[in-house]
């Protein structure tokens, strides 16, 4: 491996990530493909793994999913190989974890959901076996909720109600971990609301409208007391709404299928 070559990768990384950052996304993207030669170049898998990963969440985020795709479909690649070399390797195993998660996201927006699902779970694995030798650690219990919660709306969406709650069930059990030592860390209470809405999604849609209004009824709570707690958060906002809009359309479909039921009855009562 050249260490010369190595340097030179990891200070045009900076560099791209630095200019991302100031929105100067022509040059960032001519800064990528110069880390990524210095990184093929050098020969190791880790600088590489970092080139094509940054890369492909720079992709990502300006909408290239193809582009992304093949970014991170290398990153994979290279965080395979780091794992074949070292199976014990933490930095191996979160590398794997985070392009699979990320892989996971894409495929599942480019309506490839089997495939997310076996990204999802190879992540999923991977933060298993971080936890394993450094339970309790915030980093890898935060990318375990997202995972879970990912997968349990992948499942709701391919129609597999018990795989999909307990995926959310996971979630939930996970962020209220993180939040039992930190309580007052808005991020956590996010996540918490986020999961608590899809779950409550996920149990109107198949006919659990009490499990799901208690689930939603959570979700709005969490997020009424971000809102209250940062008024001009428009993220909050949206989430706040959006979770009291979903309320509203359950409860008034439950109404209206009461009122299918009552009219199903007194038919049957006037023959």
């Amino acid at each position: 491996m050249s260490r010369q070559k190595i340097d030179r990768a990891e200070r045009l990384l900076e560099k791209s990530m630095g200019l991302v950052k100031k929105g100067r996304f022509n040059e960032a993207l001519k800064t990528f493909s110069e880390a990524e030669k210095f990184a093929t170049e050098s020969g190791n898998p880790y600088i590489l793994y970092n080139v094509l990963y940054a890369r492909g969440s720079f992709m990502q985020a300006l909408r290239l999913h193809r582009d992304a795709l093949g970014l991170y479909e290398r990153a994979a690649e290279a965080a395979d190989g780091m794992i074949a070399a070292d199976p014990g390797n933490i930095d191996a195993q979160t590398c794997v974890a985070a392009v699979n998660n990320n892989l996971g996201t894409l495929k599942k927006e480019l309506k490839q959901p089997e495939e997310a699902g076996k990204h999802f779970e190879r992540a999923l694995e991977m933060l298993e076996k971080l936890l394993e030798k450094n339970s309790g650690n915030s980093t890898y219990l935060t990318h375990l909720g997202m995972a879970s919660n990912n997968l349990g709306n992948l499942y709701s969406e391919l129609g597999e109600t018990e795989k999909s709650e307990k995926q959310f069930k996971r979630a939930l059990e996970t962020y209220g971990e993180l939040l039992a030592k930190e309580p007052e860390n808005n991020l956590y209470q996010s996540y918490l609301g986020t999961a608590y809405m899809n779950f409550g999604v996920m149990q109107g849609k198949n006919g659990f409208k009490e499990e799901a209004e208690q689930n939603m009824v959570k979700a709005l709570e969490i997020r009424g007391k971000l809102l209250a707690s940062d008024q001009e958060n428009q993220g909050y906002k949206a989430d706040y709404d959006t979770t009291l809009e979903k309320l509203r359309e359950l409860r008034e479909k439950g109404k209206l299928e009461d009122k299918a039921e009552e009219k199903k009855a007194e038919d049957k009562t006037e023959e």
